[in-house]
């Protein structure tokens, strides 16, 4: 059907009210196609779907009660308003048109101006409806250019980036004649941090990508959960101690091992004690521990005296670049790809991750993860 012109399909075996029916639409301007029977109905939407149908229930063979319930269970045609065109007129079968997935309803004998005003109703929904999915699918295709040319852009960072990592090494690692002059040497420390932040930066968009993929399998064993989160808290401890910030851990005994993937877990621990060790003040604390969730899986949290998050992006920080909105709300909480990355790795695990937080309070960042009793969700193919 055309282009320019909405497009009603009438199914009627009566000849006399296909007439009728597309006498008082076509002249209105719709372009009108018509149909005997359920048959030819669904053949003249396969060729070329139209934007209302006007569907006549007593029919021979399929009934229009079938036929509309057909339409509205295939992905492809229920968009499409249907009109059930009845001399029907209990209670019983307005609701079992209603049952089939009727969008409105009229009754025998036709009145021109219930059908026209009916129609143009309707047509209005389907073209918001059109406009719609265009938008959506316009979006789809922009986030799939940026994700593509993000693609490219870190696999053509990633080698630079380790080349000037390991430069950097060279130089604080040199013996013998010193090749950078005392005063040079913060400055060379700090450049090295930069480089590794970025190159950090880098792995998570690469990882996060391959995990949308299913190209990122997990390798599940089973872990003792409070070993796992004692090296995490020691590898931050130390150097975070100079900067006047505690951390601490709660770990109760007798604990039952965890089911997962050694390495994302300790990613995903390692990026939210980070995030929250970077945003808690001076003399400030910073607490992980462990508790049990249910018979099948456990709780690690992460809580934290810094300065909290805003209710309204309590959701929003999980979502890939969901903390730029919170960094032009002047409050920098890093890149937003490492809490994209823990929620990614989390629900790969069967569990799932919150924070809790309010602003000026604190923050307590949350996630399950599943015992040894409790089965993971398969992983999915592809090598890491």
């Amino acid at each position: 059907m055309g282009v320019n012109e909405p497009a009603i399909l009438i199914v009627d075996d009566e000849e006399e009210n296909r007439m009728l029916l597309e006498a008082l639409l076509g002249s209105q301007g719709y372009r009108v196609v018509t149909a005997a029977d359920g048959a030819q109905g669904f053949a003249a939407v396969k060729t070329d779907p139209p934007d209302l149908i006007l569907l006549d229930v007593m029919m021979p063979g399929q009934d229009g009660f079938e036929v509309c319930r057909q339409l509205k269970a295939d992905p492809a045609t229920w968009f499409i308003p249907v009109v059930l065109v009845t001399a029907l007129s209990e209670r019983e079968d307005r609701i079992r048109g209603i049952e089939a997935g009727a969008d409105d309803f009229l009754s025998k004998p036709i009145h021109r101006w219930e059908l026209l005003t009916r129609t143009k109703s309707l047509l209005r929904i389907k073209s918001l409806r059109d406009d719609l999915q265009k938008s959506y699918e316009q979006l789809k295709r922009l986030e799939e250019l940026r994700d593509r040319l993000i693609h490219l852009l870190i696999h053509d960072l990633k080698g630079p980036l380790t080349s000037l990592l390991l430069g950097a090494d060279l130089l604080i690692s040199h013996e013998g004649e010193p090749v950078v002059e005392e005063k040079h040497w913060e400055l060379l420390r700090r450049m090295r941090q930069q480089v590794e932040y970025l190159t950090d930066m880098v792995q998570s968009l690469l990882d996060i990508a391959r995990m949308e993929e299913g190209k990122l399998p997990l390798r599940p064993e089973a872990l003792a959960v409070g070993e796992l989160v004692g090296n995490a808290a020691a590898e931050l401890g130390v150097p975070y101690a100079s900067k006047g910030v505690s951390l601490r851990t709660e770990v109760p005994s007798g604990l039952p091992p965890v089911h997962g993937d050694r390495d994302l877990l300790k990613r995903v621990l390692l990026n939210l004690l980070k995030n929250a060790l970077d945003h808690t003040p001076v003399d400030g604390q910073v607490t992980v521990g462990i508790q049990p969730e249910n018979a099948e899986s456990l709780t690690i949290w992460v809580h934290d005296t810094g300065v909290g998050i805003p209710q309204a992006f309590h959701e929003k920080i999980f979502e890939k670049f969901g903390q730029v909105e919170l960094r032009e709300a002047h409050e920098r909480r890093g890149t937003g790809l490492g809490l994209t990355f823990c929620r990614l790795a989390v629900e790969a695990h069967g569990g799932r991750i919150w924070v809790e937080s309010a602003e000026g309070k604190g923050s307590r960042f949350s996630f399950t993860v599943p015992s040894v009793r409790a089965e993971m969700p398969d992983a999915a193919g592809g090598g890491r």
